[in-house]
């Protein structure tokens, strides 16, 4: 086995792992026990949850692109994968810290 068939399936666990800890951390502990929830919490909610279902879509392709690299070359499109999972960890970045800017938090004050 070459190690150019590993990275595929590496990165599809990395995908996994990430979405398992985003749920962990961001969406299953959200709110309080007595239901409130504050306006940037539900947002996030909303954000982390796409997020994820993007991850878990993406992951599955780098898996089938492992699956792939064993008949043919799959360089370009590993690239391109990873191209658009940073573009869009981006865009996601770029919108969090537009809910921060313009959404109440439970803070307090």
């Amino acid at each position: 086995m070459r190690w150019k068939n590993v990275y595929p399936f590496a990165a599809a666990c990395l995908l996994f792992a990430l979405t398992f800890w985003l749920y962990l951390t961001r969406v299953m502990w959200l709110g309080f026990p007595d239901g409130f929830i504050a306006e940037l919490d539900a947002a996030e909610a909303v954000l982390i949850t796409w997020f994820n279902w993007f991850s878990i879509a993406l992951g599955i392709w780098f898996v089938i692109l492992g699956i792939r690299s064993f008949r043919n070359e799959i360089g370009r499109w590993s690239l391109y994968s990873c191209l658009l999972f940073v573009s869009i960890v981006l865009i996601s970045l770029a919108i969090d810290r537009y809910f921060r800017s313009f959404m109440m938090d439970s803070a307090g004050g």
